[in-house]
């Protein structure tokens, strides 16, 4: 039950995630390792700075690294921005404007309001998600071998591209981005324990977090995500039904 309220809490609130402007990368350093992108699970070592050489913080100093998974906003969205791209044994330093870090309120008494912050990040090693990609050229062979697509998107959406003939419609989320508190037993009730499914929504975004949800919070084990959603597929000229 946590975890089922973990889950709501969280998917509810991903619509609000934006970024107002862009970090500045300062140096970079690249790696040889695995590329980091969404949904990974990564362990770093940082410093923090401020702009005149303030030192706030620093996982080399305590020789503990920080571990921590992309796109939970489990760090600030200076960090999310910035590590994307980078590979495992890359370092790079990042300077992140105060919107993508602690804003007008600051951070006790080590960070003032509206701070420009710079960070050091060392990538020490990564894991991938849990959660399957999908690619639109998988799908027919997929359906074959038992796979459930499901729609998460509104109507409105549906009505203005189509949809893929063999999805269900599903939605997750309303079109202020609250999540649907009823989408988990219907879920089920469509499911049931199988969990060859596929989420779709309109480019991939949507669903990558929804499914990154069933996996690490409710235990799924066979949860895709259409990569490029609806928008990719109608790229490559595959037919929808509306």
């Amino acid at each position: 039950m946590k975890k089922l309220i973990y889950l709501i809490f969280f998917l509810s609130s991903i619509s609000t995630f934006s970024f107002s402007k862009e970090i500045v990368i300062l140096s970079d350093k690249p790696g040889e390792g695995l590329e980091i992108q969404n949904h990974f699970k990564v362990h770093v070592n940082y410093r923090g700075t401020l702009e005149d050489g303030t030192e706030f913080d620093s996982s080399f100093k305590r020789n503990k690294p920080f571990n921590f998974q992309i796109g939970l906003r489990q760090v600030i969205e200076g960090w999310e921005q910035g590590i994307l791209g980078m590979k495992v044994g890359g370092k790079r330093t990042i300077s992140i404007p105060p919107e993508l870090a602690y804003g007008s309120t600051g951070a006790g008494e080590l960070i003032p309001p509206n701070a420009t912050l710079i960070f050091e990040i060392e990538i020490l090693n990564a894991t991938p998600p849990k959660y399957k990609n999908l690619y639109s050229k998988e799908i027919k062979q997929k359906l074959k071998n038992g796979l459930l697509l499901i729609d998460i998107r509104t109507k409105d959406e549906i009505n203005k591209t189509g949809k893929i003939e063999e999805s269900i419609h599903l939605r997750a989320f309303d079109i202020k981005g609250n999540f649907n508190p009823n989408f988990i037993k219907s879920y089920k009730s469509i499911a049931g324990k199988d969990d060859h499914v596929a989420f779709i929504s309109n480019k991939g975004e949507i669903s990558s977090i929804l499914a990154n949800g069933f996996v690490e919070q409710l235990g799924y084990k066979n949860i895709y995500t259409l990569v490029g959603g609806i928008q990719q597929w109608i790229y490559e000229g595959r037919e929808v039904t509306k």
